[in-house]
């Protein structure tokens, strides 16, 4: 049994990630009823906005989870509705801080938020971070992502967002340092807007900013934490034996490792194993063969999981429990 899928010192988090069409759904769904099947409680989660995690199941989910066999959970996130309620709480939390601007009209700024660069993956990441905060609910979370450019941006902003935040800090910090100078001189700022007083803060326990960049900054240091933590998290790619995805997964490798998440299994989907091959496959066989050394010499120390081409299409309970069985070991 491969342990670094086991859940140790709390709740275990698995992502999976590949090309679109590489069976990467499957495989999410299958290690999800494997690991059920042993008697952990599991949450498997679709995070991809086009979802078939639902289809794989055989079953119609929704954003609340739902319970498929003893110990399994599923759901399906709607990215749509999770990218309005984060604009919105983003609006609501900036309209608090800078009330005291309103009169300058700040409407028409909020708005532009909508189509502001990284929204989906600031939303997505918020997703994530909301299901980690109730992990211990669960000792495995499956994640089934987004194609692997979209879902290598969320795993990466943790990191990218730790720094932008400590820079904004130090900013702020010195914004309320002058302030305070002012008022030395001055006296305290006030503001009469819509017939309401405000003081300009001039102390970090009293500025609303501040407060929610540190609170901000908690938040986003959880989930980077659980994310790069080897006994918390692991990375699981799925690819086809074909170049294109084999130098997809080699990105996606480097990438991850540069932000310190743990990558430990590759699953290679759709293996033709034949005992007589047919002069028309001879070269294809001959490409996958390639394809499997080349993994087998540029991703050392990974675990390699071949997954054999099936006569029919694997869907339903008991094709996943095979596969998931392949995949998680004995």
């Amino acid at each position: 049994m491969r342990e670094y899928l086991l859940p140790k010192d709390g709740f275990r988090v698995l992502f999976f990630i590949g090309k679109g069409g590489v069976g990467k759904t499957t495989s999410a769904a299958a290690t999800s009823i494997a690991l059920s099947k042993r008697g952990y409680k599991t949450l498997v989660v679709s995070i991809d906005p086009a979802h078939n995690l639902g289809d794989v199941l055989m079953v119609k989910l929704s954003d609340k989870p739902r319970k498929i066999l003893e110990n399994l959970y599923a759901m399906e996130l709607d990215m749509e509705g999770l990218i309005q309620g984060y604009l919105k709480h983003l609006e609501k939390n900036l309209k608090h801080m800078y009330r005291y601007l309103t009169v300058i009209n700040l409407e028409k700024y909020f708005e532009i938020l909508r189509f502001s660069p990284g929204i989906e993956e600031y939303a997505t990441l918020e997703a994530i971070r909301e299901i980690l905060m109730d992990g211990e609910k669960w000792d495995v979370i499956v994640f089934d992502t987004p194609p692997t450019g979209l879902t290598l941006r969320v795993l990466a902003l943790p990191r990218i967002s730790l720094i932008w935040t400590d820079r904004l800090i130090e900013i702020r910090r010195k914004i309320l340092e002058r302030r305070k100078a002012i008022e030395k001189i001055h006296g305290e700022r006030k503001f009469i807007v819509k017939g309401r007083e405000y003081k300009l803060p001039s102390d970090e326990k009293e500025d609303s900013v501040m407060k929610e960049l540190k609170k901000y900054r908690e938040e986003i240091e959880f989930v980077h934490k659980v994310i790069t933590n080897p006994e918390k998290t692991t990375v699981v790619a799925v690819m086809n034996p074909e170049m294109l995805p084999l130098h997809e997964t080699e990105r996606a490798y480097e990438s991850l490792n540069k932000f310190k998440i743990p990558f430990r299994l590759i699953i290679i989907n759709k293996v033709l194993e034949l005992e007589e091959v047919p002069p028309k496959l001879k070269v294809k066989i001959e490409a996958q063969k390639r394809v499997l050394e080349l993994a087998k010499s540029k991703f050392k120390g990974i675990d390699l999981v071949k997954i054999p081409m099936f006569e029919e299409e694997p869907r339903g309970l008991e094709w996943l429990e095979r596969i998931g069985g392949i995949i998680v070991g004995t």
